[in-house]
């Protein structure tokens, strides 16, 4: 695989945007701007989200790039040379430069393999140039059909629809009962598809995970209050990294200042659509770093209660105010934290694990206390609805179920999860494992490390009509974390053995 080539395009404030216009300009190598790039830049935001969006411009630039230096060499390859070219072109690229195995399938498309050399962002790549080419077609800045497309998918997919077959009579409509129905499996038209690239849960059943990963993080220089803060919430909330780095002073305020806050979900485009909620440790640690470290940082020097002053005046948004800001006195980014700080963290405690593997951790420990505690098996499925309408799941079961299937979740899950029976009484007790041994019992845990009951604060979600408690599954991840973490900051700095 050759070396990926440094992009020599250049990507540009545009200082004299004004709504409606450009506010990022694109240059070419010889520094001339480059309009298909820079009505992307301007257009792609418009249909992905913002991040996305970036990340797809900053990964097909170099895919120009080569394009260019190739043309200047005597190739006869340019972008907006027909489906055929273009299609060449990126399986040259894939081969040379992300170490692809491309090959043609029996239906007509180009299945990409992956191999020990492949970079992780290549499909990034592939939807990146699929966008970019759909929005020069809709713009007439290329003259031919989008060489990303499956135009073949397409034409099937919209007779099925139409209910034509190869042969025989129109299809008869489902609700009539003479057909069986259609399975709904979402089909892509993408002329490249990624071979294997399906997404699959992690089971990640380590309840030492939190603890190796903060260890190894205060060994670093330049850990402080902030990284435990926002480590402790991906553990203990469940959230992305950028929901929880997204996170503002209104949204706590919101929930009482205590120990939840709201939040935007993946595709909700900023709109606070769910909320977090973490344990009462971390809700003490987060208001030291907000009168502390964070007012270092802030513009005013304000701390938790400066703020609230100046939001009841009308002098500020609190929802306008990051929670955890750079040492630039910006929003901390979800790239910084995972490249300075988790990273290096994992790297530290010997460790090969993404900031997203907490998400899953927290559902594997969710899962698993929901196995152990659930009465009967109409308990067993309403706490797996608690469960994924918190998590903001729009597949609900599919995403429990992964590639399984929703007949197999049952068992998959009782029997690689390693629930705990309790004589009997659970809902599939024949298939538990025996119980694993535990450092000290729960009842223990949860009053020494949990909060007592505040009224006028949410402890559940509203599913089918019906309120259910939520406080049950949370305590026991918090106790999790509070048995395995690193000690936590409590009140003045003062540390809790």
């Amino acid at each position: 695989m050759q070396r990926m080539p440094r992009s020599t395009y250049r990507v540009a404030p545009n200082a004299s945007s004004t709504k409606g216009t450009f506010p990022i300009l694109v240059l070419d190598r010889e520094r001339r701007l480059h309009v298909p790039l820079t009505l992307f830049a301007k257009e792609a935001p418009s249909q992905v989200d913002d991040r996305t969006a970036r990340k797809y411009l900053a990964s097909i630039l170099p895919f120009f790039e080569v394009l260019d230096r190739e043309h200047e060499q005597g190739a006869a390859r340019t972008w907006d040379v027909e489906p055929h070219e273009v299609r060449i072109a990126v399986v040259d690229y894939l081969n040379r430069h992300y170490a692809c195995k491309v090959r043609q399938h029996r239906l007509g498309f180009q299945l990409v393999s992956p191999t020990a050399g492949t970079r992780s962002t290549v499909h990034v790549l592939l939807a990146g140039l699929r966008l970019y080419y759909h929005i020069a077609c809709s713009r007439e800045l290329y003259a031919f059909p989008n060489p990303l497309q499956d135009h073949t998918a397409l034409a099937s997919a919209a007779a099925e629809a139409r209910g034509e077959g190869p042969d025989g009579p129109p299809r008869m409509p489902e609700i009539s009962g003479v057909v069986a129905p259609r399975a709904r499996v979402r089909l892509t038209d993408s002329y490249f598809r990624l071979q294997g690239g399906e997404w699959r849960p992690q089971i990640i059943d380590d309840p030492t995970l939190p603890a190796r990963v903060f260890a190894g993080g205060r060994s670093l220089k330049g850990w402080g209050l902030r990284e435990d803060c926002i480590t402790h919430i991906l553990f203990e909330s469940g959230a992305r990294v950028s929901e929880v780095l997204g996170l503002t002073l209104g949204d706590w305020a919101r929930r009482n200042l205590l120990q939840e806050a709201t939040c935007f979900s993946k595709g909700s485009h900023g709109r606070r659509v769910k909320f977090l909620r973490f344990a009462a440790t971390t809700a003490k640690l987060v208001r030291r770093y907000v009168d502390t470290d964070r007012r270092r940082l802030d513009a005013r020097g304000y701390g938790v209660a400066e703020h609230l002053r100046a939001a009841e005046a009308g002098d500020e948004d609190l929802l306008d105010v990051p929670f955890f800001l750079s040492t630039r006195r910006r929003r901390l980014s979800p790239q910084t934290y995972r490249q300075h700080y988790w990273n290096p963290a994992c790297a530290a405690a010997g460790i090969d694990a993404d900031v997203h593997q907490a998400r899953h951790w927290y559902v594997t420990m969710a899962i698993r206390e929901i196995y152990e505690t659930a009465r009967d098996a109409a308990q067993l499925q309403r706490r797996k609805r608690e469960l994924i309408e918190y998590m903001g799941w729009r597949s609900g079961e599919q995403i429990l179920a992964g590639e399984l299937g929703p007949e197999k979740v049952e068992g998959v899950l009782a029997q690689t999860l390693c629930p705990l029976g309790r004589g009997g009484a659970g809902p599939s007790s024949s298939t538990m494992h025996p119980p694993r041994e535990r450092v000290g019992s729960r009842k223990e845990v949860l009053s020494a490390h949990l909060p007592p009951r505040q009224d006028g604060i949410r402890r559940g979600l509203r599913v089918g009509g019906q309120h259910h408690n939520l406080k049950p599954r949370m305590q026991h991840i918090q106790a999790v974390c509070a048995l395995h973490h690193a000690p936590h900051y409590i009140g003045n700095g003062v540390e809790a053995d």
